[in-house]
């Protein structure tokens, strides 16, 4: 039997390195790109046997959307522009650090792709890469990275976010743009709770921000806020718009890194995707408010945002952009919990925050918000990374809760649908 699939394999092979202007890849331009890079050099040289090294011309199509196309794509020379299912579009260079990873692909793929002048491209099957890193071992890491991280810049971080907590002095960065937008918005002579609530979605930060003076106990009221709506029918109008004005340029991220303001912008884009795939889990399964929904989304990584502060004063972040992705991984949820706590978030809006990273959460009883947001964040991951780096649908008992147990590829596409709907009406695609 597993000669049968070798010769398979093999078949897939011979065909991709009789295309045009494909030839046999070799080892050592396969080693810059994940997983290649984690694994020995002899894992390595049998997974360059499977993949073909080949060129792309101009405005040619490399991944068509839609497309059922099982192999992984690398980029070893030119720029790509990359199309997603929002409309939005990216250019992909070769030598960057997004390059070194997979190009992005959905099955089906989510993604058009195509060559912004001349490139060249590995591709591999998939079911290699997926055989190769089960087989390999894995790479001996060095202990004093992330002890380092654990004992000396974690608690750093903690004891310094604490103390801003208990003195009410915690800032949560904007980006520029974004702060640039909703100003903009606000300073017209009229605006409705309606166009004023698109306005503020755009920004999580400020969305926090906002919560935490709707939920205070100014206004000594025995429900949560769990609606952007809401939150303006507490606060007033009036009294949002300035609120929101305030914040929109006194905590704009100031960082001269661009690779920290990459990083920052890529995790507000995130709070957002997730957040109208939240909604759309919501509306389309009729499982809870969808604008409830909408917010846990945009809440639910809100514990980046104070590393990304810290990081502008702090030269061992500031310099070195992947410390604040590892700080990310490793704190961001206990960060995020503690600060939804402190300024008073709603139960169910801490629950996602604190849930929202596990794929095996279970909800006791009706389908709560965490439960849907981990559903929008699975749709989220699933067309950045693809299935491989996901647990299989029907393993995560969230996607079963906020589905009804329905969950296809039919009822995925509908919500990436209506999602893009809940961005397109927010402005934000």
């Amino acid at each position: 039997m597993e000669m049968n699939r070798t010769k398979r394999t093999l078949s897939i092979y011979l065909r991709f390195t009789m295309q045009r202007n494909a030839s046999r890849t070799k080892p050592g331009n396969l080693k810059p790109f994940f997983p290649f890079a984690e694994m020995p050099p002899e894992y390595v040289i049998v997974a360059s046997r499977f993949a073909a090294t080949w060129s792309a011309d101009d405005q040619e199509i490399i991944l068509e959307s839609n497309s059922e196309d099982t192999n992984d794509y690398f980029l070893l020379k030119g720029v790509l522009l990359v199309e997603d299912i929002y409309g939005a579009t990216s250019r992909l260079a070769a030598g960057t650090e997004r390059a070194t990873q997979p190009l992005p692909q959905l099955r089906p793929s989510a993604y058009r792709i195509s060559a912004e002048g001349p490139a060249t491209l590995i591709r591999i099957p998939q079911e290699v890469t997926r055989r190769v890193r089960s087989e390999a071992p894995e790479k001996d890491m060095a202990l004093e990275d992330d002890a380092t991280l654990d004992i000396t810049q974690s608690r750093e971080f903690f004891n310094d976010f604490k103390e801003e907590l208990r003195m009410n002095r915690v800032r949560l960065p904007s980006l520029a743009p974004s702060a640039a937008s909703i100003h903009g918005l606000l300073s017209g002579s009229k605006i409705s709770a309606d166009q004023l609530v698109s306005g503020i979605a755009m920004d999580p930060a400020i969305c926090a921000k906002l919560l935490k003076m709707a939920n205070s106990s100014l206004f000594n009221a025995q429900e949560k806020v769990e609606t952007l709506a809401s939150l303006v029918d507490r606060l007033g109008v009036y009294s949002t718009r300035e609120i929101a004005a305030c914040f929109a340029f006194r905590d704009v991220f100031k960082n001269s890194s661009a690779e920290l303001v990459e990083r920052l912008h890529a995790q507000v884009s995130q709070a957002q995707q997730v957040s109208a795939m939240a909604a759309a889990v919501a509306e389309i399964g009729d499982v809870a408010d969808p604008e409830a929904a909408a917010l846990a989304g945009l809440m639910h990584n809100v514990g980046v945002l104070p590393i990304f502060s810290y990081s502008m004063h702090n030269v061992a972040y500031a310099m070195n952009p992947n410390l604040v992705d590892r700080a990310v991984a490793k704190m961001s949820q206990e960060t995020g919990v503690l600060l939804a706590r402190k300024w008073r978030f709603g139960a169910r809006i801490i629950g996602s925050i604190e849930n929202s990273h596990d794929w095996s959460y279970e909800p006791d009883g009706p389908v709560d918000l965490a439960s849907i947001v981990i559903t929008a964040k699975y749709h989220f991951v699933l067309g950045r990374t693809g299935i491989r780096s996901l647990p299989k649908p029907h393993e995560v008992p969230s996607i079963a809760a906020a589905t009804g147990g329905k969950f296809d590829e039919k009822l995925s596409l509908r919500i990436l649908a209506r999602a893009r709907e809940w961005l397109s009406r927010a402005g934000r695609q």
